[in-house]
């Protein structure tokens, strides 16, 4: 999991807390200074690939982001075999993971 740090100016407040929320992104704070506004988000680290250049473009290139580690968390089982296959695929593997058998022989 990361933590992401948005400043935007807040007339692109919306286009960014929708690309965090469309990255199964939780926003937990917004605190706003003068025509700025920082958008405090959680998001799985599986759903940051593409983030920069959707946030350029999200905000025509006026935002400014960061992040941090904040650990690790269990995957929901209903997302599983979804991220493990394209995780797969990307590094060239089948997208199914080999069997047990594979291993134990």
């Amino acid at each position: 999991m990361q933590k992401a740090f948005v400043s935007v100016p807040n007339d692109w407040l919306g286009q960014v807390t929708r690309e965090v929320t469309n990255r199964r992104g939780i926003i937990e704070d917004m605190p706003s200074e003068g025509e700025v506004t920082t958008v405090v988000g959680v998001l799985p680290i599986a759903e940051t690939f593409g983030f920069s250049n959707d946030i350029r473009a999200a905000s025509q290139g006026r935002a400014v982001w960061n992040t941090e580690n904040l650990g690790f968390e269990q995957l929901p089982p209903q997302l599983f075999d979804k991220v493990v296959g394209q995780i797969r695929t990307r590094k060239g593997l089948k997208p199914e993971p080999y069997p047990e058998s594979y291993y134990s022989e």
